[in-house]
């Protein structure tokens, strides 16, 4: 978790301030271009989304597993489940990267059941707060998720990645404007 406040900062000294602006800043950057790209572009950046989880996928199950035989115990089954765990991985990761449409058309799913467990709980959430302010928010924003869930779950192959990737970049330009806040905070007080 990131804790910034003006008196941690204050205590740094003006070049490493200046450093960590420039790399926040850079960082921004970096999250606003892939956002525009994954915006204007959705079935490349989809392709390219799909490649760096399958990546991601493969170093986990790597390091799951050479975490398991370097760390093991004497318990076996412990063991034996974070290798088959990690082999999943890496079999996940592997098909990621080869077919990025199937690894995209999986995210979607898994998006479309995030968004209905979400959507679920802000209903029940609403409905156990109805007479407190702001229950009605809950409840459309349950019934938003879940509209969401249908769209992704229901949509064609091709509308599906279109909407992952419409998503991802949507969050990117969010944290790209986030990183650029946080960059401005890394200044002396005058």
């Amino acid at each position: 978790m990131l804790n910034i406040d003006r008196k941690y900062l204050m205590g740094l000294g003006e070049g490493t301030l200046k450093k960590q602006r420039i790399i926040m800043r850079v960082i921004a950057v970096l999250l606003l271009l892939g956002g525009i790209f994954c915006l204007i572009n959705p079935l490349a950046s989809g392709a390219a989304l799909s490649t760096i989880i399958g990546i991601l996928l493969l170093l986990s199950g790597i390091a799951l597993i050479v975490g398991m035989i370097s760390n093991r115990t004497h318990n076996l089954w412990p063991m034996v489940t974070g290798i088959l765990l990690g082999i999943a991985y890496i079999v996940m990761g592997y098909v990621f990267i080869t077919n990025p449409a199937v690894g995209m058309i999986s995210l979607a799913i898994v998006l479309g059941v995030l968004f209905a467990f979400g959507g679920v709980m802000r209903l029940i959430t609403g409905y156990k707060t109805w007479g407190l302010p702001g229950a009605w928010l809950q409840i459309l924003l349950g019934v938003l998720d879940l509209i969401i869930t249908y769209l992704l779950v229901s949509a064609g192959p091709l509308m599906s990645i279109t909407m992952v990737t419409t998503l991802v970049g949507i969050e990117m330009l969010f944290s790209s404007f986030s990183c650029f806040m946080v960059a401005s905070l890394f200044k002396r007080a005058p």
